[in-house]
C-alpha cells in the first residue's frame, strides 16, 4: 500500500494513533477512497498508478501528505467525539487547494507523467509548436 502507519505520526497524537490502529480495515477503505480523490485531480496528466506505487523515500513527500490528511478527513466521524474535526478541515482544505493548482498547472509536482508507446514522456500533454506555410500571395 502507498501510505504506511507511520505517515501518520506527522499528524496525529498517540492517543489518535491507537484510535487508528483499531481501525485498520476502515483506514484502508479510506486511504484507497482518498487516492481516488487524488487521483481524480491529476490523472489527466500524471500517471498515478506508478506513482501510488512507489514506496518508501521515492515517494513524493506532498502526496503523502495529501493522501494522509483526505483519509483522516474521511475517517473522522469514525474517531471519538470528531477528534480534532477543525484542524482535520484545514489539513483537507489545504490539500485540496494543492490538489486544484496541480490540476491547473499552477503547482508541478515531481510525478510521474504517461509515457506513449513510442518512449516519450508527457503523452497526454503534448505541445505542438510550428507554423503555417507562409503565404505569398501570388494571384
Amino acid at each position: 500500500m502507498f501510505l504506511t502507519v507511520e505517515d501518520y505520526r506527522s499528524v496525529c497524537t498517540e492517543f489518535e494513533m491507537e484510535q487508528l490502529s483499531a481501525l485498520t480495515d476502515d483506514r484502508l477503505i479510506a486511504e484507497r477512497a482518498a487516492m481516488e480523490q487524488i487521483s481524480s485531480y491529476t490523472r489527466h496528466r500524471y500517471d498515478m498508478e506508478r506513482a501510488f506505487a512507489t514506496e518508501g523515500e521515492d515517494r513524493n513527500a506532498m502526496l503523502v501528505q495529501c493522501a494522509v490528511n483526505i483519509t483522516l478527513w474521511l475517517m473522522i466521524h469514525r474517531l471519538p467525539q470528531s477528534m480534532g474535526h477543525e484542524r482535520r478541515e484545514c489539513l483537507y482544505n489545504d490539500s485540496i487547494k494543492w490538489l486544484k493548482d496541480v490540476q491547473a498547472s499552477k503547482a508541478s509536482p515531481e510525478l510521474p507523467t504517461y509515457i506513449s508507446a513510442d518512449g516519450n514522456n508527457d503523452a497526454n500533454n503534448p505541445v505542438r509548436y510550428g507554423s503555417m506555410p507562409p503565404n505569398r500571395y501570388d494571384y
